[in-house]
């Protein structure tokens, strides 16, 4: 039984933020592995089959209501790596 598409939705969208994100720029794999792990934590569990047919049942208002709920969560995530950096 294949079940690769099977996946969390919050994974894909936080990718997205993760390379538009300048504070991340020139810090260590580990930093980065520990910021979307606290980010995730942060999120429910949004489990989808396909980004696009998702994102296509998806009014505005939930799109840009995911994309905030992530920034919120990233914004936490990267002040608790910096506070705790070991």
């Amino acid at each position: 039984m294949e079940t690769e598409n099977v996946h969390n939705y919050y994974e894909t969208a936080l990718n997205g933020l993760l390379t538009r994100d300048e504070r991340l720029e020139g810090k260590n794999q580990d930093f980065i592995e520990d910021v979307i792990c606290l980010t995730l934590n942060q999120l429910p569990a949004f489990y989808v089959r396909f980004d696009v047919d998702t994102t296509f049942y998806m009014s505005e208002a939930e799109m840009l209501q995911i994309e905030e709920k992530l920034k919120k969560a990233l914004d936490t995530a990267i002040a608790k790596v910096e506070a705790n950096p070991d």
